[in-house]
């Protein structure tokens, strides 16, 4: 085997590895895959930079000055569902034998387009505001494509099977909801999915060579890496095979020249040339003197000058019609999506709404700095096993989109124990928290609407907020006539959602708000005294709530929240609302 298709199908191995891996771990519904895997995320530039991990940073960049671009066709996610995406075009355009359409040519950088992008991102994240970043990090659009527009399809795969077995009576595979997808994620992911299929079938790797900051910040490096892409001049032909093989555009034949700036490494072209003349080796190997001049460079000025001027009337025109048709198309598709965006922004806004929550829970452990670390790259979100972590849309601003929140729902609250969204983002935007501290962090602080409360407003029995809250913050006090009513102690509320999930009225007559910087509670003042008794939070976290809530709680729950629903007017009655 050549070293050429060696090199080519090692790259390619290793990109099926990380990438399929990582997949699978935004994919992973079931919590099969332990949090050890969060290494596959850890290794990205952009969370390394932003969670300060220099020993990963600084292997990028010798890597970069060693071997070229490798990270983008190695690592990057977003490049490798760029592969995979022309790959699917080549078995398209194969099929239907119009080879000639995969051919590519040499296209001139867009520099100024690159390099500007690449420097307000660079001042934005040594500035704190990473907004640009958090748009074009390939690592957390990649994470916004899997679980927008991909984990959908996984899950309805796997209820459609569950369906078809459970006829048969084999009761393996459950049925799994998605609670947490809003339509704003939706849009975006699925959009952002479509782009990039556009992008890459018109113009193959332009978006790693001028949109991606990433790619643009290792290309700067990569011209002086010290193994590049070369044409050895004495032996090309100008057969174009190389050039029409490039992904990234960036081999310019007539001059022998590849830009290694632009260059991500793929080695599609070593194993093309049948001239020998093309190499990766280190740079300065092929920088021999000509034993004859480029031939293109002076006789096909010549010859296609009166051709060129021929067709530049037609070539203008053709541009406009491009644009404007594109002009069209642009405009149809914002028209058609700015119902969805509308109803995403409107949220429940016909409602009455007597909370005056103006913040939402941000996920425990949440940094001080948690808005200007995170870039929304919806891990934390997928992995979530009570599905209360949800993509922002206008809650927190429009720098905070797609950052998570938490969104108390029915069935919907942060688990007394669970520690996995801390021990799994890359960024550093989440501390991690072992159980114990998890149990003493507070995240947000309850409000009691006593007036819209089911035993005030219909003088019947209720409590359900006070039998799931964890702490005991919510207690039941005398009310009248044998009747109690909730009572609220906030200094000892960890901000969890349970009492607010198990409301059964609408609007809640309880509800979470989130606090701007978490702490942890004193755990003295979780042993005193309240509502009558004592809490003991071992006991009381083993007992009854653990890793998962019971499937009798939930059961017992459900039922009391029913009950309460069917005697409420029907004008009160508290629909199920899942965010969409």
């Amino acid at each position: 085997m050549k070293t050429a298709t060696f090199l080519k199908y090692i790259r390619r191995t290793l990109a099926v590895v990380f990438g399929g891996l990582l997949l699978l771990f935004f994919l992973d519904f079931t919590h099969t895959l332990p949090v050890s895997f969060r290494w596959l995320t850890n290794i990205q530039l952009v969370p390394a930079i932003l969670n300060g991990l220099i020993g990963i940073v600084l292997l990028w960049l010798l890597a970069s000055l060693l071997f070229g671009r490798i990270y983008c066709s190695v690592i990057c996610p977003l490049g490798i569902l760029q592969d995979v995406i022309l790959r699917v075009k080549k078995w398209f355009y194969r099929a239907r034998k119009e080879k000639k359409k995969l051919r590519t040519k040499y296209e001139r950088p867009h520099n100024i387009v690159r390099y500007t992008l690449l420097g307000v991102g660079a001042v934005g994240v040594v500035s704190g505001w990473t907004a640009l970043i958090l748009w074009l990090d390939p690592y957390s659009n990649f994470g916004r494509i899997a679980v927008a527009a991909f984990k959908p399809v996984v899950i309805g795969i796997n209820n459609a099977l569950s369906s078809l077995l459970t006829r048969f009576g084999n009761y393996s595979v459950y049925h799994y909801e998605i609670l947490n997808l809003n339509a704003f994620l939706a849009i975006f992911g699925i959009a952002l999915l479509v782009l990039l299929v556009v992008l890459v079938w018109r113009k193959e790797r332009i978006w790693c060579n001028t949109i991606c900051p990433v790619g643009t910040f290792l290309g700067l490096l990569s011209r002086f890496s010290l193994f590049q892409v070369s044409i050895d001049a004495n032996r090309c032909n100008h057969c174009k095979n190389c050039t029409s093989n490039c992904k990234s555009r960036c081999i310019d034949d007539t001059q022998f020249k590849v830009d290694a700036s632009r260059c991500v490494a793929c080695y599609n072209c070593l194993d093309k040339c049948k001239q020998d003349a093309i190499h990766y080796r280190p740079n300065g190997w092929c920088k021999v003197k000509y034993k004859t001049e480029p031939k293109p460079v002076a006789s096909a000025k010549k010859t296609t000058d009166v051709k060129s001027q021929s067709q530049a009337g037609n070539e203008t025109l053709n541009t406009f019609q491009l644009s404007r048709r594109r002009f069209v198309q642009g405009s149809a598709l914002t028209l058609a999506t700015l119902p969805f965006l509308s109803y995403a922004a409107a949220g429940k806004s016909k409602e009455p709404k007597y909370e005056t929550r103006s913040r939402y829970p941000l996920p425990p452990g949440a940094a001080p700095d948690f808005h200007e670390k995170c870039t929304g790259c919806q891990l934390c979100v997928s992995q979530c096993p009570m599905q209360v972590l949800r993509p922002a849309f206008m809650e927190h601003g429009v720098l905070s989109m797609m950052q998570p929140l938490l969104y108390f729902h029915p069935h919907a609250y942060c688990n007394y124990g669970c520690t996995r969204c801390s021990s799994l983002c890359p960024n550093g935007a989440i501390l991690p928290l072992d159980r114990e501290e998890k149990r003493l962090r507070q995240i947000g602080e309850v409000h009691f609407v006593e007036n819209e409360c089911v035993v005030k407003k219909f003088d019947q029995d209720c409590g359900a907020c006070a039998e799931h809250c964890p702490t005991l913050a919510v207690h039941m006090v005398p009310y009248h006539n044998g009747l109690t009513i909730p009572a609220i102690d906030p200094a000892i509320c960890v901000g969890c959602g349970a009492c607010e999930s198990i409301c059964p009225v609408r609007p809640k007559a309880i509800f979470v708000e989130g606090l701007p910087v978490q702490r942890s509670i004193d755990a003295a003042l979780m042993d005193a005294p309240t509502g009558g008794g004592e809490v003991d939070l071992n006991s009381l976290y083993d007992n009854v709530f653990g890793d998962e809530t019971s499937a009798a709680e939930d059961s017992e729950a459900a039922s009391t929240a029913s009950t309460l629903t069917d005697t409420l007017p029907a004008t009160e009655a508290a629909p199920i609302d899942f965010g969409f």
